[in-house]
């Protein structure tokens, strides 16, 4: 797909189908988040977490379901992975570099033909819980690394054509 296009047709699904996803293509959209720009090459300072099948996930959703105490809480809506993008440090510039990645990976989904989702809150809510230990030792962490950011990712019934411009934003200006 081309890169305009594929940025117009990108979409948050939230109704993903029971189908997993093939390893193969987790791997690709990784690979796209470590071509992200990050700030002074701090490469080193990021970590990412794959969560490959619904199985797996679903321990995730558990840990939501408890943490936030609503049984029926679904952040992912039924995707079939989570890849979750872990920073040594937990300031803006991490979260930027954490961003960059996650929009890689869903730019990288969309092309694909693969659905996806940037799931923040949940990840977010864990923070300076109980949960957060919890959490970390669901991803593997390495010692040090906080989850910032993640991408929920599956097979939808959407499609992926590129869509009209919103126009959410309250105006643009080119400044002369």
């Amino acid at each position: 797909m081309i890169a305009k296009d594929c940025i117009r047709a990108r979409r948050s699904v939230r109704a993903f189908s029971d189908k997993d996803v093939e390893e193969g293509l987790l791997r690709d959209i990784v690979r796209a988040a470590l071509y992200a720009p990050v700030g002074m090459k701090m490469y080193d300072s990021l970590h990412l977490s794959v969560l490959p099948c619904h199985a797996e996930v679903e321990k995730f959703t558990q840990l939501c379901r408890s943490q936030s105490g609503d049984e029926n809480a679904d952040p992912v809506h039924n995707a079939a992975a989570l890849i979750v993008v872990s920073g040594k440090r937990t300031n803006a510039v991490e979260y930027a570099n954490s961003a960059c990645m996650i929009e890689n990976m869903l730019l990288a989904a969309t092309d694909l033909r693969l659905g996806s989702l940037y799931v923040f809150g949940a990840i977010n809510a864990t923070h300076g819980t109980p949960y957060e230990k919890k959490l970390a030792q669901l991803l593997q962490l390495p010692e040090g690394f906080t989850p910032l950011g993640s991408v929920a990712v599956g097979y939808c019934d959407a499609e992926f054509l590129p869509r009209e411009q919103p126009n959410r934003v309250t105006g643009v200006n080119f400044v002369k």
